[in-house]
């Protein structure tokens, strides 16, 4: 076809469809359907039950036809309609990671024109057949996508917009092509998909402004290394130490963790004692029956410590083969700190226990048995610790002949600083100390045994710490986790999301805190060893502006507890620790990431019901739980309300770099995170 002729079609085409659309209303051009266009006042408005058979010109919103001659070719939309992301299909079904589905497919014109595809996208029944129409978009009354023009051959798709679809749900969709001038006569086949159900689904009490704080948890956890033992499993083996001793004898001293029935043999031998001496009571009282947890044997706090550990003492022979004196006692060491205050005081109790079966046991002599225990300091003390006992540390022989217990107090007084090189004393330094009890056994009984040697044992530390960060000083147990305990009554979005993350991809591990920025303009004087901001931290999580711009739309605010409320960004886990996904590797972080759109990535949200809801951002693909971090869009007063006890927190507890803390969301104790999918309810 000449230029010329091609250009005389062109005109034709225009002046004849011009006509066409000045002569007749736009509701019947090309013969649509009545019940698919209903007139109105302004125009045209959708309905979700067009004919499906009705031909793409009835629902013209690509453009209407226009006049051509009868050889020119209509376009042809392709045979294999697909829906993504991920682009693949069970069973002859598109899985699709996002409500804002993308629709493709290819066209063809055999002019070589350009060409466009509508989109028009239908629930299903039961059986899989198209039910109701899918208003895609208020751009044109017929509720559907229409792609841009692409070569012929190529491929056209669309994005279905957010709020259209819904997670869980299969729907089914088709295209039909347009040159600008005619629409093919026929629609595609049909091309069904399933949007991914929500992966997480928590249902949640409103916000409750009156409810009141929950204590932080400073509940009784294991001391470290102190053997702390269950019921029925010994962790830990024993340590005997054997000195020659002369005669052909030997000294030897074992230290073992202490059982729950040591304590038991102890407390009926203690009741044998009543009257006999008034002992200085316990430190802590609780921890005399294991805790309040009752699993553990050797117990603290952040400013309370119980241990207990078996000493047993022996005189054998040089082989160790033959017994010729034996006995065992409960040591039970109590510390208490000052968590405002340099004074940290100590009790100490030793109790004989019952003779076990195969022993032989000292026979009645003075000093049969003789011991003697010394806190150890390792820095820091003022004066060297040592106890005020209530009577001698000797025993007349084993428990049958002499059951006594002997009572010891002391307290210690830290020296308030740690030297820097030039003598002076930095008060942004803290100091630890270990204590570690040493005890010491001897004999004096004549002939058989030695009556000039002495061996000793020291036991496992434990770690006090003492700042002058927070003012004023103080000391705590450095190695004891205290708890950041969410009200979740009163900001539950937050509390599901820290529940959420630390629960599915933590599990429920620790975190390490950060701290603010090196130097003298901290809040408390705090720093860390990197100089790292937490907000430094945040911002690669939660870049400013995020939850106004991209966050989920859907994001409730609460307006009638605070008028000017705006969504806002929370991450898990928190900017202050060494596990956000913020802090960046060679500062130790734990968990870095470049962006938060590599977290798990969730909404808090108010249905037209009333029900408040926690749910995954069904923009985005689903989580595969492989994640390390999460960001959640939520009302602001929410988010910072979760966190505004956070500095109380770390200065009751004298937190400092790196220390561990975990975190507890009251109210979630019921739900189960080990499922794919997180689905509970704790109103």
């Amino acid at each position: 076809m000449s230029a010329k002729i091609r250009l005389r079609c062109i005109l034709s085409r225009i002046a004849i469809g011009t006509a066409l659309l000045t002569a007749a209303p736009l509701a019947v051009v090309s013969g649509a359907a009545a019940q698919d266009i209903q007139p109105t006042a302004s125009g045209t408005h959708f309905t979700s039950n067009p004919d499906p058979n009705g031909a793409p010109s009835a629902r013209p919103a690509a453009g209407p036809e226009k006049a051509t001659l009868a050889a020119a070719s209509r376009p042809v939309s392709g045979k294999n309609p697909q829906a993504g992301p991920t682009f693949t299909q069970v069973s002859g079904v598109w899985n699709v990671n996002t409500s804002m589905a993308v629709l493709r497919n290819s066209v063809t014109d055999a002019d070589g024109d350009k060409a466009n595809l509508t989109f028009e996208v239908w629930t299903t029944d039961a059986n899989g057949n198209p039910k109701t129409q899918v208003k895609l978009t208020d751009d044109n009354p017929y509720g559907v996508l229409v792609s841009g023009f692409v070569a012929s051959g190529k491929t056209a798709e669309v994005t279905v917009p957010n709020g259209k679809l819904k997670p869980g749900t299969t729907y089914t969709f088709r295209t039909s092509a347009y040159d600008g001038s005619l629409y093919e006569t026929s629609w595609s086949p049909w091309a069904k998909f399933r949007i991914h159900v929500r992966a997480v689904d928590i249902t949640l009490p409103a916000p409750n402004d009156k409810a009141v704080n929950p204590a932080f948890d400073n509940s009784w956890q294991p001391v470290p290394g102190w053997g702390s033992v269950e019921t029925k499993k010994l962790v830990g083996v024993n340590e005997r130490h054997c000195q020659p001793a002369g005669n052909g004898n030997q000294l030897c001293i074992t230290s073992s963790p202490a059982t729950k029935a040591d304590i038991t043999k102890a407390k009926e031998s203690r009741g044998r004692l009543k009257g006999i001496r008034a002992a200085a009571p316990p430190l802590n009282d609780t921890c005399e029956v294991g805790g309040t947890q009752g699993k553990y044997v050797s117990i603290f706090t952040r400013d309370a410590a119980c241990m207990y550990n078996k000493l047993s003492v022996e005189v054998t022979d040089e082989q160790q083969t033959e017994s010729k004196g034996y006995q065992e006692f409960l040591m039970s060491y109590h510390m208490k700190t000052a968590m405002t205050g340099i004074d940290l005081k100590l009790w100490a109790r030793i109790t004989p226990l019952p003779m076990p079966a195969g022993k032989v046991p000292f026979p009645a002599q003075p000093g049969a048995i003789k011991l003697t225990i010394t806190p150890m300091c390792s820095a820091g003390c003022v004066d060297k610790p040592s106890y005020a006992w209530d009577g001698n540390l000797m025993w007349g022989g084993s428990y049958d002949i002499d059951p006594h217990e002997e009572t010891g107090t002391a307290t210690v007084k830290w020296s308030g600083g740690v030297p820097d090189e030039s003598g002076k004393k930095d008060r942004d330094l803290s100091q630890d100390m270990a204590f570690a009890p040493f005890a010491t056994f001897s004999t004096s009984v004549p002939e058989t045994f030695p009556t000039d040697k002495s061996h000793g044992l020291i036991g496992n530390p434990v770690y006090a710490r003492c700042d002058m960060v927070y003012s004023p000083a103080g000391c705590v147990f450095r190695d004891y986790m205290p708890g950041y305990v969410f009200n979740t009554a009163k900001a539950p979005a937050a509390a599901a999301h820290a529940w959420l993350i630390n629960t599915k991809i933590r599990k429920g591990a620790p975190l390490n805190y950060l701290p603010d920025r090196r130097g003298e303009t901290g809040a408390h004087g705090e720093r860390n060893a990197y100089g790292r901001d937490p907000d430094a931290n945040r911002r690669v999580i939660c870049p400013d502006g995020w939850a106004a711009n991209n966050g989920h739309p859907d994001t409730t605010t609460v307006p009638d507890i605070s008028t000017n409320d705006k969504p806002s960004c929370d991450e898990f886990a928190f900017a202050a620790s060494y596990n956000s996904g913020g802090m960046p590797k060679d500062m130790e972080g734990t968990n870095p990431v470049t962006s938060g759109d590599q977290c798990v990535q969730t909404f808090a949200t108010k249905l037209t019901d009333g029900t408040w809801k926690l749910y995954d951002d069904e923009r985005k693909a689903g989580p595969t739980w492989k994640e390390v971090c999460g960001r959640s869009a939520m009302s602001g007063w929410v988010n910072s309300t979760s966190m505004a006890r956070f500095s109380t927190f770390t200065s009751q507890f004298r937190l400092l770099d790196q220390d561990l803390y975990f975190v507890r969301t009251p109210g979630f104790e019921k739900c189960d995170a080990s499922k794919a999918i997180v689905k509970c309810d704790i109103r």
